[in-house]
């Protein structure tokens, strides 16, 4: 196969030698293997302009199709269309438009485009895309229009499907299954619209409708499960040839769920979550085990953990504050609150479960960073001080916790202990960028003999104040 760069390279030189003509027969002698290529196209199109080739309009639609964002070639093809094809005219000019971002007017050009020509296959083509682009535009009702006026002129499948995402997708199920009912019957071998339909069916509840219209396995064998069919449901389950992909996994869980044999259940919910960590089905599974059980923390848990996954947080929250609210001494939910309000940043909900969670886990150390933190924040550093030594005692050989008590100690003017604690942090961690820093503000301390008595922290002032 030619090499494109070395073809084109030497078409450059002839160019550059005014040899307009070779330059142009060498690419054309490498046509047929390189004409896949854009630069390729962009190169031949060019010299045909300079040379008035009758291909050269080809070229530029072939640059089109190989670079569909090359401006370029839209502004060669209108300047070629223009007064003599309105309908391709039109047609490029909306996509170019969209290129430049100019929506509105890109939609105005596609309609003009179809209003120019009596040809179906052309009409349809503009109002294809002109549909898509009012989808995108979040023009969902405009666009379901234009895609039954594509149905009218060409029963295309691509057009149900289309109609069917747009009902689905605004929760009107039921006309996307009286939509896609009628491209069943135009398209019977069509796989995407009859299994599109055997899933809103089986979402419906219409089990014996998603039966006679599936004709994939796994659907049959769900709609089967959700039937209450569960033998039926073995008997297929046990045909299926792999039983190492995740969704054998999850339909095994739900027979054995079904037959109540929870314990089987998990270890396939284990088997369904290696395979898809991130999938939120494998929670929401064990939350319905759990509500089996009447395990109400268990329950609100994994929910919430199936929520987390969607990164829908708040009714995620919710979730884990229910799940507390079961179980105020279980951790895992107390965790997961701390988690998703770090996140939003709220110190006076994260204090309440940092120390809630102390009260369980005594030497939890991001619940003594968080509370350290917090009484930081706030100026009460005697307070900080309280769990940031803690800290230290549960974790000694932490670098941080001494670059924090080097701040709190230097807070309550208590300029020894500073110091100790910037030695012990310096050989911790020499290469620390915080350690110039620290040795900056150090320097700037009292002397080892100075005053070393603590500040007062902001509440204890205020407390006196009252107290007088």
């Amino acid at each position: 196969m030619a090499n494109i760069n070395r073809v084109i390279s030497q078409a450059q030189m002839l160019e550059d030698q005014e040899n307009y003509e070779e330059a142009y027969n060498l690419l054309e002698q490498n046509y047929n293997e390189l004409k896949g290529d854009a630069e390729f196209l962009e190169k031949i199109a060019t010299l045909a302009k300079t040379l008035s080739k009758e291909e050269e309009t080809r070229y530029w639609e072939e640059l089109v199709e190989a670079k569909p964002d090359s401006m370029l070639a839209y502004q060669e093809l209108l300047e070629k269309y223009f007064g003599q094809d309105k309908y391709k005219y039109y047609f490029t000019r909306a996509k170019y438009k969209i290129l430049n971002e100019k929506f509105t007017q890109a939609l105005d050009d596609y309609k003009k485009a179809y209003d120019s020509t009596t040809d179906s296959k052309l009409i349809v083509e503009a109002r294809f895309l002109r549909a898509k682009l009012l989808e995108g535009l979040g023009k969902n009702q405009a666009a379901i229009d234009e895609y039954y006026r594509i149905i009218e002129l060409e029963p295309i499948h691509e057009a149900y499907l289309k109609l069917a995402d747009l009902y689905n997708s605004s929760t009107d199920r039921h006309s996307a299954i009286t939509v896609l009912k009628q491209g069943v019957e135009l398209f019977p071998d069509d796989v995407m619209l009859r299994e599109f339909l055997a899933n809103l069916y089986l979402k419906e509840g219409q089990y014996d409708d998603a039966l006679a219209t599936t004709k994939d396995t796994f659907l049959t064998i769900k709609a089967l499960l959700m039937k209450g069919e569960n033998e039926k449901a073995s008997e297929l389950l046990n045909s299926v040839e792999d039983k190492t992909i995740s969704k054998y996994h999850s339909l095994m869980a739900e027979y054995y769920f079904n037959i109540k044999d929870f314990d089987k259940c998990k270890e396939e919910i284990q088997l369904f979550r290696e395979k898809e960590p991130q999938n939120p089905l494998g929670f929401q599974m064990l939350a319905m085990i759990c509500d089996a059980k009447d395990d109400l923390y268990g329950y609100h848990f994994n929910m919430g953990r199936c929520y987390s996954m969607k990164q829908d947080y708040e009714l995620a929250l919710n979730e884990y504050l229910n799940a507390h609210k079961a179980d105020a001494k279980g951790t895992e939910a107390i965790k997961e609150i701390i988690k998703i309000n770090e996140a939003a940043n709220n110190p006076s909900i994260l204090m309440e479960f940092y120390e809630k969670l102390l009260k369980s886990e005594p030497d939890n150390v991001d619940a003594l960073k968080g509370l350290a933190k917090f009484y930081s924040d706030m100026y009460e550093f005697r307070q900080a001080l309280d769990y940031l030594e803690k800290w230290k005692e549960v974790k000694p050989n932490d670098a941080q916790v001494y670059n924090q008590l080097v701040l709190c100690y230097e807070k309550l003017k208590n300029f020894k202990s500073a110091k100790e604690n910037y030695n012990i942090y310096l050989s911790k961690a020499p290469l620390s960028p915080d350690t110039e820093k620290l040795r900056e503000r150090l320097e700037k301390m009292a002397d080892d003999n100075g005053p070393e008595a603590e500040d007062e922290g902001l509440l204890d002032k205020i407390m006196k104040i009252f107290g007088k």
